[in-house]
This record gives C-alpha cells, structure tokens and sequence, in this order.
C-alpha cells in the first residue's frame, strides 16, 4: 500500500491536463494577435515558408531552438500557431491554438505541415495537454499516425507522450 501511494501517478494512463488558457473566441484571437505581432518578433527573425491550404505559413526560430509556426492569412493576420521546443530526436508541441471557426485547414493537417517543415521525421505531444489538444492528439491516433510511447527517462516516472511519425 506504501508503494501505491508513493507511485500512484505511474498507475495513471492519462496524460497531465493542463487548464485551457484561451476559451473564447475573443480571447484565442487576442492571444494568437499577441504571439504574433509582439511576443515572437521580440525573440527571432521571421522566415516566411510559402503558402500552405490557401494561406502563408510563417515561422519564427527563438533561441534554444525553439521555434513558432503561424498560419497567417493574406490580410497577414493570425489564423493559428504552434509553439515547439527540441525533444529527443526531433521537436515537442508546447502549445497551439487556432481561432475560432477557422475552416480552411484541419490543426491535424498543420501538425504534419510542421513536422514536414521541421524535417525531423516525428513530433511529440507535450507531457501536459489542454482538452482541445487531447482532441488533436486523439484524432491523430484515430488516423493511425499517432503512437504512445514512453518517456519516463526525460520525464520522470510514469510519463507518457504520444509521438507523430
């Protein structure tokens, strides 16, 4: 009984939630404008990376290799972004969002055009999830593309992340 309880989170299959930062509509745009605009030209140079589901897909390389990827729209607003840090081999999603009502790509689609872009061949969930990225992830191994795998040693015990390959 000692040992459940010392160990209890390894018994766990769930991955870490995380609290929706953004829930409504005016906030999700208010945070992608922000990311956008201010946040991540403050930190690295624009590279534009052509166009992409009838939009322009932009990113922004951060220092630790960190990267941001926006959907970007031809009036050059916001449509969506993935924020992205080095993980094992390749990279890991730190958070996304995509506005509200977007319907000209699919976040799954996106996921895999950064993937691409990135050239490491596979992208990691992160160790903590919002509901809407348990949704995309869920979705992705629904496809087939998605694969639980173990990472306890970066981790720690009884962590899990799902890997995009």
């Amino acid at each position: 009984m000692k040992q459940l309880l010392e160990n209890w989170k390894r018994f766990i299959d769930e991955v870490e939630a995380f609290d929706d930062f953004a829930d409504t509509a005016e906030k999700i745009d208010q945070n992608l404008q922000y990311y956008y605009r201010d946040h991540a030209p403050s930190k690295g140079k624009r590279k534009d990376l052509g166009e992409w589901e009838g939009n322009q897909l932009v990113s922004f390389e951060l220092p630790e290799d960190n990267v941001f990827f926006f959907v970007v729209d031809q009036n050059d607003d916001p449509l969506a972004y993935i924020a992205v840090a080095p993980f094992r081999e390749s990279y890991a999603v730190g958070n996304m969002t995509k506005k509200t009502g977007e319907k000209s790509f699919f976040q799954t689609e996106l996921y895999k055009k950064v993937m691409e872009a990135l050239g490491k061949g596979s992208l990691y969930s992160d160790k903590a999830q919002t509901t809407g990225g348990k949704g995309l992830w869920a979705r992705l191994k629904d496809e087939g593309r998605a694969k639980k795998i173990d990472t306890s040693q970066e981790d720690g015990e009884g962590k899990w992340r799902w890997r995009l390959k």
